[in-house]
């Protein structure tokens, strides 16, 4: 667990620095010595700490180390601060942990004391941030699988398989599904989650800020260095710098890199990367051969238009646990609802799926179901749309037979896109036997307009 982590130690007396660092190192911990709160947050603004030692008397004043406290739990709240006390401060250390320290230690020191104390406190800070984490994503990854589509019920098996293996990781998504989340999963079930997640998003900046994020400088690790021996997710991948692309290639080739002078050594890190665009057609700007090093296990996100069996199922899901995930009580969607909701072609996908659940159970907190009024208006709106398509109001100007054979044309095409081209689901609901439904799609031309495309 001591690998790449970081710990800081602020003491203004260099001998007891010296003496807490050594004894770290020898553990394998990294540290970095601060004499006082100046040098302390100098470091805290250039590098990634896992824990701070901070003693209570610096100086003349034996509470420095609370006024310190008090800063870092307002600017670095994640990061745990461990007390060093002196004796005569012991009742301070306490007053220090009832304002967020995570524990002390008395001087002299006991060195397995001193080990197991800082072991707790890196587990303690590694659980919060995973569960921070958790709660922070929007979706997660379970919820690919629920649905009765053929990608819901091979996903998981597929988002298992990744996590048995070390190989890389290319996830083609889409708008409203989290290439993050899905990363993490696989992490969190992998052999390296015991080891650090780091993520990306290579949009973030201009070409020396990307830079500089992924592989540091000479006095700042990047991110491939934090990375070391767990996971670095790499989002937006297509909108990685060329020259930085090149960089990536190289320590993909080599294992290793140079930020300045300083070498980074071998580093052990599997990396997962995300787009919405690249397929299997390198595009302009983007090095190919660095592509084919990226994509070795290939993860495609399918969006909820492509996949309308699903969604129905999904909104079960929400509604199901509307109590946990919203704090609203579950209450039906009516059959008009339903309909809308399952034509809607979901451009923000799953996200956007969670969040009209979420407000139409708030517009439809005073009835007993959600019917078309309690719907955002972007869903009733492009079900108008999708009538007014139809045009239904030319319809006069034809000859009957062929008036009805146009608006039935329409009417089954959006009832065949509504099922994801299931024939027999929709001759169900439109009341008809499926040979006959088949029969009149063929002859209307609409078979060939919605059968589902193949993949």
């Amino acid at each position: 667990m001591s690998n790449n982590r970081r710990i800081l130690v602020v003491d203004d007396d260099s001998e007891v620095r010296s003496l807490i660092a050594a004894v770290l190192s020898d553990e394998g911990y990294l540290t970095v010595e601060a004499e006082d709160d100046n040098e302390a947050f100098s470091v805290l603004k250039t590098t990634a700490i896992n824990l701070i030692f901070l003693d209570l008397w610096i100086g003349e004043d034996e509470s420095a180390g609370l006024k310190i406290l008090n800063k870092i739990r307002k600017h670095h709240p994640d990061i745990p601060v461990v007390i060093v006390s002196g004796h005569g401060t012991i009742d301070i250390a306490v007053k220090a942990i009832q304002r967020g320290a995570f524990d002390f230690v008395e001087k002299p020191f006991v060195i397995d004391r001193l080990l197991i104390t800082t072991k707790k406190a890196i587990e303690f800070a590694d659980l919060k941030n995973e569960n921070t984490k958790l709660r922070s994503n929007r979706i997660d990854a379970d919820v690919l699988s629920i649905g009765q589509s053929a990608f819901a019920q091979n996903i998981a098996g597929l988002l298992d398989k990744c996590s048995t293996i070390n190989s890389r990781v290319f996830i083609k998504s889409c708008e409203g599904i989290s290439a993050d989340s899905i990363a993490f999963y696989i992490h969190k079930k992998s052999q390296r989650k015991n080891y650090p997640f780091i993520s990306f998003d290579c949009e973030m900046g201009s070409e020396s800020v990307v830079d500089q994020k992924i592989f540091g400088t000479e006095k700042v690790y990047g991110c491939i260095e934090n990375a070391n021996f767990g996971t670095l997710m790499l989002d937006n991948i297509d909108k990685l710098p060329k020259r930085v692309q090149l960089r990536l290639l190289q320590f993909l080739q080599e294992g290793q890199f140079s930020a300045g002078e300083r070498k980074s050594g071998y580093l052990d890190v599997r990396i997962i990367v995300g787009s919405r665009c690249l397929e299997g057609n390198v595009p302009d700007g983007f090095n190919s051969e660095l592509l084919y090093r990226l994509n070795i296990s290939h993860i495609d996100v399918l969006p909820l238009r492509d996949r309308r069996t699903d969604i129905v199922p999904l909104l079960n899901y929400y509604l199901n646990n509307s109590e946990v995930i919203f704090g609203l009580k579950s209450k039906p969607f009516t059959e008009e609802s339903l309909t809308i909701l399952q034509s809607y072609d979901w451009p923000g996908n799953i996200h956007q799926l969670k969040s009209v659940v979420e407000s139409s159970l708030i517009n439809a907190l005073n009835k007993g179901e959600i019917d078309k009024d309690s719907l955002p208006a972007e869903l009733t709106a492009s079900a108008k749309d999708k009538l007014t398509s139809m045009n239904i109001a030319n319809l006069i100007t034809y000859p009957l037979k062929e008036a009805k054979d146009r608006f039935e044309s329409e009417y089954l095409k959006v009832q065949i896109s509504r099922f994801s081209g299931n024939i027999s689901k929709t001759a169900e609901f439109v009341g008809m036997e499926r040979s006959a439904l088949h029969r009149k799609l063929k002859n209307l031309g609409v078979i060939n307009d919605c059968r589902p495309k193949r993949r």
